[in-house]
């Protein structure tokens, strides 16, 4: 049950001054590997990742949100590659290339090249989401076999319920929300500071921004790493790139991929 305190707490945060906060997030978006050698591939045991991490950006405004893949440190992957003793390089898995680190920890992994899919992914990619609260709609643009695609619709109204949880994070007051939508499990920590509804991905509907998030145990997860509310944000546009389609015309495409290469593989091992 939440704590009337707590109510308070967070209606005083979105009635007040930060009201129109912008700024910058960087996190670590980690997506779990679930990935079964076929037979005839012989890895060393530890050697498949048990993660992919991805660093991504999110702006934000009072009105607008936009959702993309963070400039790259140059000098840290540098340094990075400077500390590999041990490479291996698997290729043609889900059509891009993996780099492992051998000298770290098992599980450890650097990704370079295309967007990856494991253990029956769909094989495309989420490069960017833009949301707008004051029309409440939302666009992502997913990259799927070369192609890029625009898909428009209504913001996400996830059910969410707070625990009561606190804590603190990155110096950030931050408090729990878990939701249950269909088959997926969000568990949020969100902060009233930053009294924006949006968070990573298309993820929202807080009162605050969401700071980390758990997609079903783990299977994604979502870390900021760091938080700039004093760089200018300039306004954010809807994207226009790449074919506009809807939700259900774009899974159809997706299946219609994915059957497409499942039989090219099919004739190439005949």
């Amino acid at each position: 049950m939440l704590r009337p305190a707590l109510l308070l707490t967070l209606a005083a945060a979105m009635t007040g001054p930060l009201a129109g906060q912008s700024g910058m997030i960087r996190y670590d978006q980690s997506t779990r590997i679930d990935f079964t050698p076929p037979p005839g591939m012989q890895i060393p045991p530890g050697r498949i990742p048990r993660s992919s991490v991805r660093p991504m950006l999110l702006n934000f405004t009072p009105e607008m949100t936009s959702w993309a893949a963070a400039p790259r440190d140059q000098a840290a992957d540098a340094a990075r590659m400077a500390e590999m003793r041990e490479v291996m390089v698997i290729r043609e898995v889900g059509g891009g290339q993996m780099v492992v680190r051998g000298g770290g920890p098992p599980g450890e992994m650097m990704a370079f090249g295309p967007a990856m899919a494991f253990g029956g992914g769909r094989g495309d990619m989420l490069t960017g989401a833009f949301t707008n609260f004051e029309d409440g709609n939302i666009v992502e643009v997913r990259e799927l076999l070369g192609r890029t695609f625009r898909i428009a619709e209504e913001l996400p109204n996830y059910p969410w319920r707070l625990t009561g949880e606190q804590a603190t994070f990155l110096g950030y007051p931050v408090f729990q929300a878990i939701a249950q939508q269909d088959s997926t499990t969000l568990e949020a920590w969100f902060t009233p500071e930053i009294p924006v509804p949006a968070g990573p991905a298309q993820y929202g509907g807080l009162p605050g921004l969401i700071l980390t998030l758990t997609v079903d145990s783990n299977r994604v997860t979502y870390t900021a790493t760091s938080i700039d509310t004093t760089t200018a944000v300039e306004a954010i546009k809807m994207p226009t790139d790449g074919s506009k389609v809807t939700r259900a015309e774009y899974d159809k495409i997706v299946e219609e991929k994915m059957a497409e290469m499942a039989r090219m593989r099919r004739g190439r091992n005949n």
